[in-house]
Order: C-alpha cells, then sequence, then structure tokens
C-alpha cells in the first residue's frame, strides 16, 4: 500500500513537472499573437534597435532555446528521479519513458521545422506535447493552402489528428 502510494506520487510528480514546463514556456512565450508580438517588437527596437529581420531570427532561436532548456530541466528532475535509491522500479520506468519521450518530441520537431523550411518559409519553430503540435512558421500571412501544407507535414511525421495541430504565423 505504501508503495503503491509513493508510485503515484512520483508518477504525478513527473506529470505535473512537465505540464508546468510546458505552462511555463507558453505564457513565457505570450507574444505570439500579433498583438503581442508587435508590441514586444517596438519594446526590441527601443532597447535594442533591432530591425524587424532581426527580431524574427531571435523569436526563433530564443523560442528554440526555451524549448531545450525547458526539456533540460525535464530531464535532469527525470534523471534525479532514476538514480534516486528510494525510488521504486514503477516510478523510474515512468521517468525513462518520460526522457525517451522528449528524445523523441525533439527529433520530431526538429524534422517538422526543416521540412517546413524546404517548403519556402523562411523559419518555422515546432512543440509537440501531449499528443498536440503547435507551430510557429515566419510568414505575412497563411492562408488555407500553407496551413494546409504545414498540418500535412505534421501529421506525416508523428500520429497527431489536425485538429489537434495549431499553426501561428509570426510576421
Amino acid at each position: 500500500m505504501v508503495f503503491r502510494k509513493k508510485q503515484l506520487t512520483l508518477i504525478m510528480l513527473a506529470l505535473l513537472i512537465c505540464f508546468a514546463g510546458y505552462l511555463n514556456f507558453m505564457s513565457e512565450n505570450s507574444f505570439i499573437s500579433n498583438e503581442a508580438s508587435e508590441s514586444y517588437m517596438g519594446e526590441a527596437k527601443l532597447v535594442g534597435n533591432m530591425g524587424e529581420d532581426s527580431y524574427e531570427t531571435d523569436f526563433f532561436s530564443r523560442a528554440r532555446l526555451e524549448r531545450e532548456s525547458g526539456r533540460s530541466k525535464s530531464i535532469e528532475t527525470f534523471n534525479e528521479i532514476i538514480n534516486n535509491e528510494n525510488t521504486d522500479v514503477t516510478s523510474k520506468e515512468t521517468a525513462q519513458r518520460g526522457i525517451l519521450e522528449m528524445a523523441d518530441n525533439t527529433e520530431t520537431e526538429t524534422a517538422i521545422e526543416n521540412l517546413i523550411k524546404a517548403r519556402g518559409f523562411a523559419d518555422a519553430v515546432c512543440y509537440i506535447n501531449n499528443s498536440q503540435a503547435n507551430v510557429v512558421v515566419k510568414a505575412e500571412s497563411l492562408d488555407e493552402m500553407q496551413v494546409s501544407i504545414i498540418t500535412e507535414i505534421v501529421t506525416e511525421q508523428t500520429s497527431i489528428p489536425p485538429e489537434k495541430i495549431k499553426v501561428v504565423e509570426i510576421k
């Protein structure tokens, strides 16, 4: 009974850490909408005197860096669970699966980003989490055909259904 409670607690902790990391990332990147990105770009121009192209490149680079930073923190937590001698076998296996899933997501996200760029888009960043995908694309505007192409790329690379894929453009 005690082991079951510990297992459940550790599993819930691991899931909460992943969810908290995702929420943290999404809240820090709430400037994805056009309105917010314009205000952020204005701040960047004022502080850093950056041109529009610099801002966009900076956004995509920063988004990738933050994504990897969040993953690194999660992997560190999973490794602590795995290396803790008091952790039961089931929790260790769950943590190992979490690490493998993050590694798979990283590979898939990179493939999706490269395929989107190969289709003529200047840049893209993809986030896969909990059987959902969010794709941010550098584009003046996206028409239905372009969204369809991006959605097709994501569905071909993952088992995520189109209704669970969100595509957003940043100018």
